[in-house]
């Protein structure tokens, strides 16, 4: 009998490794999903059921922010092979939870870096220029008086100094995209050092603080970890120098890394020209003080919503976990 049991569960695991179930919690993007198919995966979707319920019979599941894989669920998953991330942010993933398990975790990093570099500067231009104040002027009718006002309080990108908090593919795209904008840019990052960031073509600050401390515009492009979780306050935001064109921020990498109520009180008092953010502490975000604020312009955590970006943040993601299930070995 003991003999049987085990020929049966063989049996299983032989037909789970030929078809794996893979579970796609928040969607691929078509191209995504023929990949999947084409590579024999079982495609599941939650439809109406529970996220624990989907996950008790995937081999591999394919998530994006929106949803979280907490330790309880990655417990209760006992098929459980292989965790994609469509994107590159890992905060939703309880990783030692994967750890403890021997589940490796794939991404698609690099795959939007363009998209979200260029969603940046978009939020850079809208700092400087004022095109969303610019584009409701027109059509009030205040054409004239807008363009008169613009003439004194917008300025230019180049020559003004852009400090990147986070130095990885996303910031190194955006910092080659700011020194053809003529730029200077300078980067903090704990795993940079002063020898790299002279052969990436950036000035080194050895902290978040002297990083602020020389910047007029400064982007956080960084992971959100315990280490940078609520690092960016007032604190940072008034070691920023006095300059005419002001001091601004845009935040592209996660809502959790700026102290929300605080770039409140900063805008309020003047101590903030300007907040361009893509992401919130708490998403979707379809309240917050931030709104109707002056200087305060957002965009809903549309980074990677290029169809380029999307076909290969897909693709890449389905072909890491195919291969991780296939016994490939990827990296993260």
């Amino acid at each position: 009998m003991q003999r049987a049991t085990r020929a049966l569960l063989g049996l299983a695991a032989a037909c789970s490794a030929l078809t794996p179930t893979v579970l796609v919690t928040d969607g691929l993007a078509p191209c995504g999903l023929e990949r999947l198919a084409e590579r024999g995966a079982k495609i599941e979707e939650l439809n109406d059921r529970s996220l624990q319920e989907a996950l008790s019979s995937a081999d591999g599941v394919i998530v994006r922010s929106a949803t979280t894989l907490t330790a309880a669920l990655i417990e209760q998953a006992p098929s459980l092979r292989c965790i994609g991330r469509a994107g590159v942010g890992l905060d939703n993933i309880d990783l030692d939870a994967a750890a403890k398990r021997k589940i490796p975790v794939v991404t698609s990093a690099g795959a939007s870096t363009r998209a979200v570099s260029e969603l940046c500067m978009a939020h850079l231009l809208q700092c400087a220029r004022g095109l969303i104040q610019a584009d409701k002027a027109v059509a009030n009718g205040a054409f004239k008086a807008f363009k008169g006002s613009a003439a004194s309080s917008a300025h230019e990108l180049g020559g003004k100094k852009l400090g990147l908090l986070g130095f990885g593919r996303i910031a190194r795209e955006i910092a080659w995209l700011c020194v053809a904008f003529g730029m200077d840019v300078a980067a903090h990052s704990p795993s940079l050092d002063a020898d790299e960031a002279y052969e990436s073509g950036v000035l080194f600050a050895d902290s978040p603080q002297s990083l602020f401390a020389r910047s007029t515009h400064v982007v956080l492009s960084c992971p959100l970890n315990e280490g940078t979780r609520n690092l960016v306050g007032r604190d940072l935001i008034d070691l920023m120098p006095s300059e005419e064109c002001g001091r601004h921020l845009v935040n592209v990498a996660r809502g959790g890394i700026a102290v929300e109520s605080e770039i409140v009180e900063c805008l309020n008092e003047g101590l903030l020209t300007s907040y361009a953010t893509d992401v919130f502490a708490e998403e979707p975000c379809v309240d917050s003080p931030l709104f109707g604020m002056e200087g305060f312009s957002a965009t809903p955590h549309i980074g990677a919503a290029t169809r380029e970006a999307q076909d290969a943040v897909s693709l890449m993601v389905v072909d890491r976990v195919m291969d991780e299930l296939a016994g490939a070995k990827t990296s993260i």
